[in-house]
């Protein structure tokens, strides 16, 4: 029973997927909603850098990568180590695959890969086909020959549609523009949180800006002093994006993520002394 109460079990096969939106270990933004109709997409979640069993699974589907991709599948394996170390273990192991960075693991919640208290990822295999909906979904390292068994097998019918469960409030999101009119009132009560790295903040940043690396902010907000009216940016709009799903999901309200983040800033910079 306690095991239950701190452990999800698997996304149910046959309901619509979540929404995913994170970037990759080159800096590209991926986006499940992209895929559809178009791709079956297959995403491995994993924790560890370091475990040989996880670089035997990665590798494995990267050797049946051709065989995926004539049936329309695309592979991406998910962690929430940073871009720059996953691009590194990329190299390192071989792999032709893009990893994707969840830096808070909401992605991996949304999913039922994590843990229901802690965002640690817990290694899993989800599919989600070309309609957008689960065709599997199972904890643990699954094997790429029964995701190529499932890919052949003809879809299953849609499950009875249920009015979906009330859920937090979602992000808004803005473009730099009106985040400046939001920061420019008299009397402002919105805060604009940087969420890139130390490096990327010292240079150049809004002069407006309260600097907290995504990762940080599970143990930080509470700095903010407020949990509602937050503006949060990065570098291109997809850590800024899960930042700002953080917040909704502990109950944060007037949320939104700066589209195009400071790559396409159009206020003034300022760099760090």
């Amino acid at each position: 029973m306690i095991r239950e109460l701190v452990r999800w079990a698997p996304i149910e096969v046959g309901r619509e997927a979540p929404f995913l939106s994170l970037t990759a270990d080159d800096g590209s933004w991926v986006r499940l909603p992209d895929f559809r109709g178009k791709h079956a997409v297959v995403l491995l979640f994993f924790r560890s850098l370091d475990d040989q069993q996880t670089i035997r699974w990665l590798t494995a589907f990267d050797r049946r990568r051709d065989q995926l991709t004539e049936r329309d599948a695309v592979v991406f394996a998910v962690s929430t180590h940073r871009t720059e170390r996953l691009r590194a273990y990329r190299a390192e192991i071989g792999l032709g695959f893009p990893l994707l960075y969840d830096p808070l693991a909401l992605a991996a919640r949304a999913f039922r890969c994590s843990g229901r208290v802690r965002p640690d990822i817990k290694p899993s295999l989800v599919v989600v086909a070309k309609d957008g909906r689960i065709a599997a979904s199972r904890r643990g390292m699954g094997e790429p020959g029964d995701v190529l068994m499932l890919l052949e097998a003809p879809a299953a019918p849609p499950p009875p549609t249920r009015a979906p469960p009330a859920g937090p409030e979602r992000v808004r999101e803005i473009d730099s523009k009106q985040a400046l009119a939001f920061l420019a009132q008299p009397d402002p009560k919105y805060v604009l949180v940087d969420v890139r790295t130390l490096g990327e903040f010292a240079s150049g940043h809004s002069p407006f800006a309260r600097h907290i690396p995504v990762d940080e902010i599970p143990h930080r907000y509470h700095e903010l002093g407020q949990t509602t009216r937050l503006l949060f940016v990065c570098q291109g709009g997809g850590r800024s994006a899960q930042a700002a799903e953080f917040l909704t999901s502990i109950g944060g309200s007037e949320i939104y993520n700066v589209l195009g983040g400071m790559s396409a800033w159009e206020g003034e910079r300022v760099q760090a002394r």
